[in-house]
C-alpha cells in the first residue's frame, strides 16, 4: 500500500509546496562567486519591461527546497515554463549563474490535491492538537448561536401564498 504523501512534512514544507503551485516553478540558483551563496525561490510572475524579462519571485529556504526535491515532491524540469536557459550571466552579481528550475511532481500535486478542500490531517503537518481544539470551539459555537437564527429564518419561511404567517393560522 502506497505511504501518505504528506507524511513528515511540516507546515512550511507544506506552504512552500504551495507557493511553487501557485506559481510557475522553482528555480535553485548557483552563483559561481565564492562569496554568494545558492538560493531558491518560487518564480510568481514573469512581466518584460525593456524586452528584458523581470520576475516576481517568493524566497524559499534552500534547505527546504533541497528537502522536497529529495523526497519527490519536486522534479528537474528540462524545458520551463520559465528557464530558457540554465546558465546566464548576472550584471549585479558580476558573475556566471547556473539555475536549476523544478516543477510540482505527481507526489507533489497529490498533496495539493489532498489539501486542496482543507482536508488536511493535523499529524500530516504537526498540528493535530490545532485541529482539535477548533473542531471544539466551531461546533460549541454552531450550537449556541447560528441555532436560533435558522430557526428564525424557518419562521420567515413559512408565508402561505396569501403572505399571512402559517404559524399564525395554526395557533
Amino acid at each position: 500500500m502506497p505511504s501518505d504523501p504528506m507524511e513528515n512534512l511540516t507546515e512550511l514544507e507544506l506552504d512552500a509546496l504551495w507557493t511553487i503551485y501557485e506559481g510557475h516553478s522553482l528555480i535553485i540558483e548557483y552563483p559561481e562567486r565564492e562569496d554568494e551563496d545558492p538560493y531558491a525561490h518560487a518564480i510568481m510572475a514573469v512581466a518584460y519591461e525593456d524586452g528584458e524579462a523581470v520576475a516576481e519571485v517568493a524566497e524559499i529556504p534552500l534547505d527546504t527546497a533541497r528537502l522536497l526535491i529529495d523526497q519527490g515532491f519536486l522534479v528537474l524540469s528540462e524545458e520551463g515554463p520559465v528557464l530558457d536557459e540554465n546558465q546566464w550571466f548576472d550584471e549585479e552579481l558580476d558573475s556566471n549563474v547556473r539555475a536549476e528550475e523544478y516543477v510540482l511532481s505527481e507526489k507533489g500535486h497529490a498533496v495539493i490535491d489532498a489539501t486542496a478542500d482543507g482536508d488536511v490531517g493535523g499529524e500530516a503537518i504537526g498540528d493535530d492538537d490545532l485541529d482539535d481544539d477548533d473542531d471544539e470551539d466551531d461546533e460549541d459555537d454552531w450550537d449556541d448561536e447560528d441555532e436560533d437564527d435558522w430557526e428564525d429564518e424557518d419562521d420567515l419561511d413559512l408565508d402561505d401564498e396569501d403572505g399571512s404567517d402559517l404559524d399564525d393560522e395554526e395557533g
